[in-house]
């Protein structure tokens, strides 16, 4: 999530006019802002496919319509708080983005309908993971089609005329994530605590991806950008590692998720001072997220005012992923990588104490609704 607050804060606060993943005018502490801000996506979607399985297998655990109901909520919540008050600080309408609150919210919606098939645990993970690896073949022939990237591309969509539609999380492809990360749970939750097999299994599976990623990535397989020689000294293992994520590919997939489930397995080697807070951010994730980027675009429009006397561009119009990331700024906007670190360092300061609160409020009452933020 300290990533995640990383990429959000050089959306509003960075120099967009250089594309950090275009290799031949990057550089490298820009590239790595932003590739290892990768890392977050898939792991939220995989973890959340882990937590519906250890939250069903409780007793008088998560049914399978509150699992849809909590996927319809994080769909409405994102085209209406998240979009009206987090991203854009507006209610203009006509530019509307299919973000990772959709993509998560839809594939637990389908997640909901395969258990109703009661399959077992590993059964659905092995869906998953096939539909990691095939959904760009299944999008061939209908990633033109409207549907076809609601389910499977990432493209804009023209609902009427001057309305807009950007489908950066498409269904399926994340849902192969969740229920991946489903096949896997089954597997946690038959494990006695964190015990050395779990930390043994997680660690050969996140090896076993890394490095069926770099045998397809070798011979430029299973993605659409392929990486090339480059002039520059080390730029190659740049081009190497930069892969698709809208949609997200399934080299992009293993390059993310194989790092990260070695890093979970050695996660608890870390020491005390460093695990406590960030489990107090692990607590209550969603709040987290909701919070986070309100915070952010409100110290972009307090920065703003206080260096150009006026912020419209952060409240009106497109905003961010619309053409360039909040187009209409004024020349000499961005902030350089190191004053974007340090905003987003102040931003996680800022909402540890109020997560640590708000963990502990969830702790403390049981009222329905907070299970749902």
């Amino acid at each position: 999530m300290i990533l995640m607050a990383l990429d959000h804060t050089r959306d509003f606060f960075g120099d967009h006019s250089i594309d950090a993943l275009d290799v031949s005018h990057t550089n490298v502490p820009l590239f790595f802002a932003r590739w290892l801000t990768h890392l977050c996506a898939p792991t939220f979607v995989f973890l959340a496919g882990i937590s519906v399985a250890l939250a069903r297998s409780r007793q008088a655990g998560l049914s399978l319509s509150q699992l849809a109901l909590r996927g319809l909520w994080l769909v409405v919540l994102e085209q209406t708080f998240l979009r009206c008050l987090g991203w854009y600080f507006n209610f203009d309408y006509r530019f509307m983005n299919a973000g990772i609150l959709w993509g998560t919210g839809w594939a637990m919606v389908l997640l909901a309908g395969i258990l109703a098939l009661r399959l077992p645990s590993y059964l659905v993970g092995i869906v998953g993971l096939a539909l990691m690896a095939t959904h760009s073949f299944l999008a061939a022939g209908v990633d033109s089609t409207w549907w076809g990237t609601l389910i499977l591309g990432s493209d804009e969509l023209l609902p009427a005329p001057d309305w807009h539609f950007y489908v950066s999380y498409p269904v399926l492809p994340w849902f192969g994530v969740m229920a991946f990360g489903y096949g896997a749970g089954g597997f946690i939750r038959k494990q006695p605590g964190f015990n050395p097999r779990l930390r043994q299994a997680l660690l050969w599976c996140g090896i076993g991806m890394t490095l069926l990623f770099v045998v397809l990535r070798i011979p430029n397989l299973l993605d659409p950008d392929p990486w090339s020689i480059q002039p520059r000294s080390g730029f190659t293992i740049l081009s190497f590692i930069n892969t698709e994520k809208y949609p997200p590919s399934f080299l992009f997939l293993l390059m993310t998720l194989g790092p990260m489930l070695g890093f979970m397995a050695l996660a608890s080697y870390l020491p005390n001072f460093i695990q406590q807070p960030l489990i107090v951010l692990g607590r209550v994730p969603l709040f987290f997220y909701l919070a986070h980027i309100v915070l952010i675009h409100l110290l972009a429009v307090l920065l703003a005012f206080i260096r150009f006397g006026h912020a419209e561009w952060l409240y009106q119009g497109p905003g961010v992923f619309w053409s360039e990331t909040l187009p209409g700024h004024p020349p000499g906007y961005g902030l350089g990588l190191g004053w974007v670190a340090a905003i987003c360092l102040l931003v996680v300061v800022l909402l540890w104490p109020v997560c640590r609160w708000y963990g502990q409020y969830k702790q403390r009452h049981g009222w329905w609704w907070l299970r749902y933020l």
